[in-house]
């Protein structure tokens, strides 16, 4: 199997399928994302405390905000007892996926692919679900980890929560979704995202872009539409 740098692309990835993509992409213009990304990850998690990331309120949702997505927090380095805390919801919500197309879509904290995971290999990893959306929903992360904490069979209903913990392993690039029944219906509508776990060991420092592809069928015909990169079309051009 070929590797592909870093430097060329973190991964761009179909639901439930992590690539790589060939060819260096240069972006300009984003520091302001990537800063804003970068101040989710509070200083005291170096310290083995958690790092509570996402407060649960949906993004804006336009085509800026997606710049969010594309840069994803910093690589922490190593430390036995760190517990890495998001907060994830699920909104039901219309968003924009190409000028002037919307899509009923249901969300992992208001935007389609959900927000961006990472750790370290040997991390705790906590995720504080609430379902409020109109339909039962689960997170199920891909990797290793125990069977109750899988997002298979502990299924959220409307209204409901759950907070997931295990240890973040192995290292590598891994999707997440909801494994809610039926389960093409619920990735197409938008519940997926990526998690992202480091080795222990550190790598060298390189420019990191995660870029997620999928499908929307607009016109219930069973077809793809539109295909976008982030939840955007014609917008990474």
């Amino acid at each position: 199997m070929t590797k592909f740098s870093r430097r060329r692309l973190l991964a761009g990835a179909a639901p439930l399928v992590a690539a790589p993509v060939l060819g260096k992409l240069a972006f300009d213009g984003n520091a302001e994302a990537a800063n804003r990304l970068a101040s989710h990850v509070h200083d005291h998690a170096a310290l083995g405390h958690a790092a509570m990331i996402g407060d649960g309120a949906p993004a804006v949702g336009g085509a800026r905000d997606l710049d969010d997505l594309l840069y994803p927090p910093p690589a922490l380095p190593h430390s036995p007892g760190r517990i890495r805390e998001y907060n994830f919801r699920a909104v039901d919500r219309e968003i924009e996926i190409a000028p002037g197309v919307f899509f009923p879509a249901w969300t992992y904290n208001g935007t389609v692919p959900g927000p961006v995971i990472r750790a370290t290999e040997g991390d705790t990893l906590r995720v504080n679900f609430v379902n409020a959306g109109s339909h039962p929903h689960t997170i199920h992360f891909h990797g290793i980890h125990p069977t109750n904490m899988d997002g298979v069979f502990e299924v959220v209903p409307s209204g409901g929560k759950f907070t997931y913990e295990f240890e973040a392993r192995p290292a590598g690039f891994h999707p997440y979704h909801c494994h809610s029944t039926p389960l093409k219906k619920h990735i197409h509508k938008g519940l997926y995202g990526v998690m992202i776990i480091d080795p222990k060991e550190p790598r060298p420092s390189a420019q990191e872009l995660v870029m997620v592809m999928n499908g929307y069928d607009t016109d219930g015909d069973g077809g793809n539409n539109f295909y976008t990169v982030n939840g955007r079309s014609f917008y990474y051009a």
